[in-house]
Formats: C-alpha cells, structure tokens, sequence
C-alpha cells in the first residue's frame, strides 16, 4: 500500500523520480528494509519543490546534483581466501551509551552493544589480516576485548567529530606511516553506516571493502543509544540521507577533498 500511495504521489519531474529510483536502489544494496526505503521516497517527495530537495532548515540542494549521490553500493561478503589484501582496517563507532543521566562529555561515553559487535568484527579482521594498519574511533577501542592481541595503531580522541573528520584524521596518519601502493580499505563498521563512510573514502581514492564473511556483519541498533539517530533503522535511514545530501558538493567538478566535507554529519 506504502508504495501504490508514492508511485501515486510521485512528481513528475523526470529527474526527480529518477533521484528516487536511485536512492531506493542505494538503501537496498546497503541492507535497509523496503518498507523504510518506501517512507524516505515519501519524505524526499514531501521535501520536494521546484527549489530542489530541503535537506535542513533554509537550506535546498539541487535534484540533478543529488542524482549522482546515489549509486548502489557493493558489500556482499565474500570468503578471505578470496578477499582483497587491505592497507588498512578502519573501525567506525556507531553511537553510544553515557555512563549516567548527566554524563555529556565524550570521556563519559560507554561502547554500547552496537560497538561491541563492530569491535568483535575488527578483531576477527584484525587475525585475518596481520599486517593491515589498523586505526579505531575512541568508542571502538573502549569495547576491545582486553585479552584480544589487537593493538590498534591509531585511536582517535575522544571528540565530537563527524565521520568525515574522523576519515580525514585516519588517512592523515595512515599516509605518513603506512600507505603504498595498495587503495584498499577494510572498513568494519556499522552494515548501514558502510555506505556512507564508503562515499567519503572514495572522494579521496580509496576502494572500501566489506569485513570477509568470516567477520560477522551487524546491523542491529540499540534503544538506549545517547543519539537518537542511532536507536532505530528508520532514524539512522533519515539521517543518512540528509547528511549524504548534505555532501553532494563533493561530486561537483572540482577535486573534491575531505576538507570539503566537514559538516554537521554526525
């Protein structure tokens, strides 16, 4: 019913319906539900004027821009006999917990569930590929497993970054000390915050890889998470959609850099 009611309310903007088209073949191939899927089509509608898409209050970005945001992204597993050699391991935080109800500093964050899975994903990387560089954002290296031999070579401060501040502080470290030849990043990380992290790295020419099957994915949320885009599907879905909107710069002509990119992301 969802879907009879959007393709009923669609515009008939040729480039607008195409955005649409290509969003809901973006969020498919990153694991969303179809049914969220179906509810951001309706919300990019709603957002919709002759303006282009309202991605924050006062501010509209253009429907032909947008249009080459959203390309399908590539994260199936596959086995690591068969897997790319990474340069790198990132490991990207997906939320997290206070310590207490008037906690608010980023030295009272607590891992969660949802950062203890992606720290057990790293570490199962991290014994499949020795050698890669590894590099953890803060609320990762608090959920390693303190028996674990995984040393990370870098753990970013406990700060209020965006993602793309926390890529760019990574890839500063990992060119001076172990970049070659090899563009191939693992990143573990949230099954859904994949997508966005990949786009970012891409700005920069990296080939972002899926953790092998053999490091379980994970895709689950946490009610008690302190942001509230982290506590379901459908409120991460929204918010990565705007924040990818809010990113489209980077696909305009020029060399596009992370410095570009240091917005609001969360």
């Amino acid at each position: 019913m969802l879907q009879e009611n959007l393709d009923a309310s669609l515009p008939n903007e040729p480039t607008t319906r195409e955005l649409i088209r290509r969003v809901r073949a973006h969020y498919e191939s990153r694991g969303f539900d179809a049914i969220l899927i179906t509810m951001l089509c309706e919300e990019i509608v709603r957002r919709s004027s002759a303006a282009g898409i309202c991605v924050a209050k006062g501010r509209w970005e253009s429907v032909n821009r947008l249009v080459d945001v959203f390309d399908p992204i590539e994260q199936n597993p596959i086995p690591a006999v068969e897997h790319p050699e990474p340069v790198a391991i990132l490991a990207m935080s997906f939320g997290y917990r206070l310590d207490s109800p008037f906690a608010r500093l980023p030295r009272d964050r607590q891992p969660g569930p949802n950062n203890l899975a992606i720290a057990r994903q790293l570490q199962d990387c991290h014994r499949i590929f020795p050698d890669a560089w590894v590099a953890v954002q803060h609320e990762i290296a608090l959920a390693l497993d303190p028996l674990d031999e995984l040393v990370p070579d870098l753990i970013s401060p406990a700060c209020d970054w965006t993602t793309a501040e926390v890529l760019t502080h990574f890839l500063d470290h990992l060119r001076n000390t172990a970049l070659s030849g090899n563009r191939n990043i693992i990143l573990a990380s949230h099954l859904h915050h994949f997508g966005r992290c990949a786009f970012l790295l891409s700005l920069d020419g990296f080939e972002s890889i899926v953790p092998p099957v053999e490091a379980k994915a994970y895709d689950g949320y946490d009610e008690q998470e302190a942001q509230p885009r982290f506590r379901s599907a459908w409120d991460y879905l929204l918010n990565d959609f705007l924040a990818l909107c809010r990113t489209s710069q980077g696909t305009s002509n020029r060399t596009p850099t992370f410095l570009d990119l240091r917005l609001p992301l969360g």
